[in-house]
């Protein structure tokens, strides 16, 4: 998602004051753990708290919103950098500063189900992913291939 610096900070600040933060997830970066649609929750995040595996939302230079995998941090500069990573993206994000970071996933609403960052399957199929890397090409080669099937079905 494309937002302007002050909408970012306007996400900061409900973050502080209301403690979360509710938004819809776009994009398959994240599939299957979360899909387009579903509502992504976001509390605060400490980024001395950060765990390998965490989902946090982060902004890039470019002014997209993105919920990706915590992998680790970097430093660069004198001052620290994280790397992160969808879990259907083959290779890592660019790095991120302490700056771009808004939120840690709490919690995807799905449609029928409410699955907990911090739960069982949640950390099982993080620890995999960021395990066996061969799991995010498959499912990058699944996603294409189902956009090539949508394309042909629409025309």
């Amino acid at each position: 998602m494309l937002f302007d610096k002050e909408i970012v900070e306007l996400f900061k600040m409900t973050l502080k004051k209301e403690g979360s933060l509710n938004l819809p997830a776009q994009g398959c970066s994240m599939y299957p753990f979360i899909e387009e649609g579903d509502i992504c929750n976001f509390n605060e995040c400490n980024p001395f708290h950060l765990k390998k595996g965490d989902i946090i939302l982060f902004y890039t230079s470019s002014n997209r919103l993105i919920a990706h995998r915590y992998y680790k941090e970097m430093k660069s500069d004198q001052q620290p950098g994280y790397l992160f990573k969808g879990d259907t993206n083959v290779s890592f994000d660019h790095t991120v500063q302490l700056e771009q970071l808004i939120g840690k996933l709490v919690y995807v609403q799905k449609r029928n189900s409410k699955l907990h960052a911090s739960g069982f399957l949640a950390k099982a199929w993080g620890g995999l992913i960021l395990t066996f890397p061969f799991i995010s090409r498959m499912l990058r080669k699944h996603l294409n291939l189902q956009q090539r099937v949508k394309g042909r079905l629409s025309h």
